[in-house]
């Protein structure tokens, strides 16, 4: 019997049924993915960390250094297991070609070094530790997509008349500097071609690389290498951080995907409750009839959710089916430049996420039904089993109503004695909104050009970097004397970042990269108070206003040079490059020479900046010359075109859930008003008629339902964003898309959803009720 009844109850709602199928499929295929990607994510990360024996510490420093001094700290540091010091020569992409193509100017260092001994191996694709032969060279999987290479091609190194030409042997994993967000890539070359290199070559960067017996201090360990008298002239990190510098590119993409799951999931469960009561509302004399007949309570509610469980069951196969088939695109980055390391975690975890999907749609399923139990027999071949007292009465009489057409009155009147009821699509609406907007305007925010303020640069066209060992002074004045005799130009400033120490609470020293320089010229956006106006002030990054445990208005004592130094906080500010800990003054508390030196550039109007960039290339061969949306794009490409897939992905979900929605609710409404629709034909009401009614009522549930989610989107949507932001230096995200979009996709989707419910009812009524006559 209860086959045949589920046999019988699909064919009939035959469409209701696929509708229920698809956004449970959805669901299920969404959550599944995301735990395929948490899994491979977590697996690949540490795979990738493992086997290149990743350092638990290292302090990056340009200029010149004591290796003796070094082995003499490890020596007397019971933490330390091992150390060593790698040796890296910076090349100026305008020495390097890749085949015939000349490498890009942009934000990325060219660091070319020999494979470590000890650890801190360079992988190959299959995550085996790298050899390359004389003449040959591994190239960063970064640069392969940037300029599409492939094996065996030629790489060209070039200074003056000298020139150095390697084959491509591989693509490497590095552990440490895989990530867009880290600006320096490594190049492996064979040891002899390297000490033929740095005879030409000879300027020097190095890596101080530390394991520990316990990796979980790394972060003790930090502090006291940061107090000691060691070379630390650049950025520290540690193994926690690596890890998590690996994770952030895809790990923005799960958090986006578990909050599309959510919403689909939501809806699916509101189109689940439409669905029982549109079944239940037309089998309520069928019902009555097993009621009347002693069928227990407990079988009739089998039969329903027997249904509905076929429905789950089919729908959650089916979305772990396409996660086989199509999860690899999700993954498809991990697997580039972490590796896939399949294992029986990788396939249960996402089967157990569908199966609990499938649990949860019976669970509510049976929990719809539980008012069953309220309903009498008799009741229930009266009508209104779910709903009998649906409608209320509305004070709302007809023979006051002097301004309002006759059809728009009784469609509001309808709407406001049904409120729970159209309360359901108009929530169902506001999610497929939030479930198509919140992708697009963080999607918009990653491409905006302000979005270089959470990277800790003010907006401007033009930067120019300018590192150590490039002769800095004399470049910087020969660059800053150009760009002053450059009518195109509006306006420019010079930015010095050094390194200096800071005391935390606890008394021990972390390491700031202060940036110095008119903070005014090109402002950033503070969280907290305001940037500094005089040389006693400074603003710190959030990450080292957390580290430190300082507020705005309180002193912090900067170290440098064995000399100590008092300022005040009077800004905090969102930063997320180098590791996030970062501050700004209007001048070097103490004179000590600059790591790098930073120019921005503001063009005057009509300027075109691509032609002004080609022209400071050529002129300034020394610096790094970048747009600012180039630099954001170098800096977070990778994550921008993710969540692009996933916006777009997002897009199509909502307007195909929208769509099925709103055929189930309105089949839900034929059934339940025939009786009503039919005493309107009979007392002379047209199809046209009637169909304006629901038309009236459908036009304020649609708008109050895309403005409800628009609004949600710009309220929820950047505090959970923040969240997953927060440890990397953005604690509080604001969208940043031009304001059309927050107008144009929500009335998109209005517009369509009006055109689909206006073309469903002029079918449903087409083939439902004729005009009758009272004779």
């Amino acid at each position: 019997m209860r086959l045949t009844f589920i046999k019988k109850d699909l064919t009939r709602h035959r469409l209701i049924s696929i509708g229920l199928t698809i956004c449970i499929m959805m669901t299920s295929f969404l959550a599944t993915s995301a735990a395929q990607m948490i899994v491979q994510l977590n697996g690949s990360i540490s795979d990738l960390l493992h086997l290149a024996k990743a350092p638990d510490f290292v302090q990056m420093h340009d200029g010149t250094l004591n290796e003796k001094d070094i082995e003499t700290f490890s020596s007397k540091q019971p933490m330390v297991k091992a150390h060593q010091i790698v040796p890296m020569i910076p090349i100026e992409h305008t020495n390097i070609r890749f085949g015939h193509e000349q490498a890009k100017a942009g934000v990325m260092d060219h660091l070319f070094v020999k494979q470590n001994r000890y650890f801190d191996f360079l992988l190959n694709e299959q995550n085996e530790k790298l050899a390359v032969n004389k003449g040959e060279v591994a190239v960063p999987i970064y640069f392969q997509q940037k300029y599409q290479l492939k094996i065996g091609e030629t790489l060209l190194i070039e200074k003056g008349s000298n020139q150095f030409s390697f084959r491509i042997k591989a693509f490497l994993r590095d552990a440490q500097m895989n990530p867009s967000l880290v600006s320096s890539k490594r190049f492996l070359l064979h040891h002899e071609d390297w000490d033929a290199l740095h005879q030409l070559f000879q300027k020097k960067e190095y890596l101080i690389e530390f394991l520990l017996h316990d990796a979980t201090q790394a972060d003790a360990f930090q502090a006291i290498y940061q107090s000691s008298q060691l070379p630390q002239q650049g950025p520290a990190v540690t193994l926690p951080l690596l890890r998590m510098l690996n994770a952030m590119t895809d790990g923005m993409v799960i958090a986006i995907l578990l909050l599309v799951c959510m919403l689909l999931m939501s809806i699916a469960l509101l189109s689940l409750h439409l669905a029982v009561t549109a079944s239940i509302e037309e089998d309520e004399r069928e019902i009555g009839i097993l009621k009347v007949l002693g069928v227990p309570l407990t079988k009739i509610k089998q039969l329903y959710v027997g249904k509905y469980a076929v429905l789950a069951c089919s729908g959650c196969i089916a979305g772990f089916g396409l996660t086989l088939l199509f999860g690899d695109r999700f993954t498809s980055n991990i697997q580039r430049y972490m590796g896939n390391q399949p294992s029986f975690t990788s396939w249960f975890i996402p089967l157990f996420v569908s199966i609990m999907t499938a649990m949860i749609v019976i669970y509510c399923s049976y929990a719809i039904l539980r008012k069953f139990g309220q309903i009498s027999a008799a009741q229930a071949l009266q009508g209104g089993v779910i709903t009998p007292n649906d409608k209320k009465q509305i004070p709302l009489h007809l023979k006051k109503n002097r301004f309002i057409p006759i059809n728009i009155w009784l469609g509001l009147k309808d709407l406001l004695s049904r409120k729970k009821l159209y309360t359901t699509i108009t929530c169902i609406i506001a999610l497929c909104t939030f479930l198509m907007l919140m992708p697009i305007q963080l999607l918009h925010t990653l491409q905006s050009p302000d979005f270089i303020t959470y990277l800790g640069s003010g907006k401007s066209d033009l930067r120019i970097d300018i590192r150590k060992g490039n002769h800095l002074e004399k470049s910087t004045n020969d660059i800053e004397s150009m760009i002053r005799e450059d009518r195109d130009i509006r306006a420019s400033t010079l930015y010095e970042t050094s390194s200096l120490q800071a005391k935390s609470m606890e008394n021990t020293l972390e390491t700031l990269y202060l940036e110095t320089g008119d903070l005014s010229a090109f402002p950033l956006s503070y969280l907290q108070g305001r940037q500094p106006l005089n040389k006693e002030e400074i603003s710190l990054s959030v990450l080292s206003a957390d580290s430190l445990q300082k507020e705005v208005g309180e002193r912090i004592t900067l170290v440098t040079n064995g000399q100590q130094i008092q300022r005040t906080v009077t800004g905090i500010y969102q930063d997320v490059t180098n590791g996030g800990k970062t501050a700004k003054a209007i001048s070097q508390p103490i004179s000590q020479p600059a790591l790098w030196k930073t120019i921005q550039i503001q063009l005057k109007p009509g300027v075109e900046m691509a032609v002004k960039k080609a022209v400071f290339e050529k002129k300034i061969p020394l610096g790094k010359v970048t747009d600012m949306q180039e630099y954001v794009d170098q800096t977070i490409g990778n994550t921008a075109s993710l969540v692009k897939v996933v916006a777009f992905s997002s897009t199509l979900a909502a307007f195909g859930t929208a769509t099925l929605m709103l055929f189930m609710f309105l089949h839900m409404l034929k059934a339940k008003d025939s009786s009503r629709n039919h005493m309107l034909r009979t007392i002379g009401f047209s199809i046209k008629h009637v169909t304006a009614q629901y038309i009236t009522s459908f036009i304020v549930v649609l708008s109050f339902g895309a403005l409800i989610g628009t609004i949600a989107v710009h309220i929820i949507g950047p505090a959970l964003m923040s969240i997953g932001g927060a440890s990397l230096g953005v604690s509080s995200l604001q969208w940043l898309a031009p304001q059309w979009v927050s107008i144009v996709y929500p009335i998109t989707l209005f517009i369509v959803s009006l055109a689909f419910t206006a073309l469903l009812l002029k079918t449903f009524f087409s083939s439902q009720t004729t005009r009758h006559t009272l004779s």
